[in-house]
């Protein structure tokens, strides 16, 4: 399978952080500079740790020797995060302040939310029998609350919502909320079959809402 381009992943990283609109004028109109500086400046954080993410894993592949590691203390200094090297991001991971640490072989799914203070990676002790190289597989569109961690090979299922400051060290089911230390869950959102039926429901509440907004202000 032909590996995507440095611009192309960069392009796809910011359009996907469209998705997390939180008020009028969000999301850009038209595709000139304008639209794509809009972009990286509404959010920096985001978008510069997912532009050096990218840009460090194209140069790892070519004789760039020098810029791995600036993109990496780049991305220390301006975003306060680190990312090592095992890790694999999907697209438009999404950092709203930076401050967070991810390590080991740890696998990011496509439009995850990852809060401040937040630490993703290994589990155990060089002086114990727990020590790997391994880290978590999260699972796209779920959502790392601040200050939590995840530790060790673990699966946490698409959708899930880590709360702040839980301490994950199990696996966490599609769609459930768990909180705590350690964490437990608190709360199992729709899977499967279900799905379909709940988004219809969210949608039509969505749908009832504006109605209700429109004949306010009339």
């Amino acid at each position: 399978m032909k590996q995507q381009g440095l611009l192309a992943s960069i392009r796809a990283d910011l359009l996907a952080h469209d998705r997390f609109a939180i008020g009028p004028g969000w999301v850009p109109e038209g595709g000139g500079i304008g639209a794509w500086w809009w972009r990286y400046r509404r959010n920096h954080h985001a978008a510069g740790i997912m532009i050096l993410y990218r840009l460090r894993e194209w140069s790892r592949r070519r004789p760039t020797a020098f810029l791995p590691s600036l993109c990496e203390r780049m991305m220390e200094i301006l975003h306060g995060t680190q990312i090592s090297r095992q890790v694999k991001l999907g697209v438009g991971v999404y950092f709203p302040h930076g401050d967070a640490h991810i390590h080991g072989e740890t696998t990011i799914g496509d439009c995850v939310i990852v809060g401040v203070h937040s630490g993703i990676g290994l589990r155990g002790s060089f002086f114990g029998d727990s020590m790997g190289t391994k880290g978590p597989t999260v699972g796209a569109y779920s959502r790392v609350g601040t200050g939590s961690k995840l530790l060790g090979a673990i699966t946490v299922g698409e959708r899930a919502v880590i709360g702040a400051g839980a301490i994950v060290i199990e696996d966490v089911p599609e769609a459930a909320t768990v909180v705590g230390v350690p964490a437990k869950v608190v709360r199992q959102g729709p899977v499967g079959d279900e799905l379909p039926a709940a988004l219809e429901r969210m949608q039509r509440l969505i749908e009832m809402a504006k109605e209700a907004k429109d004949e306010a202000a009339r």
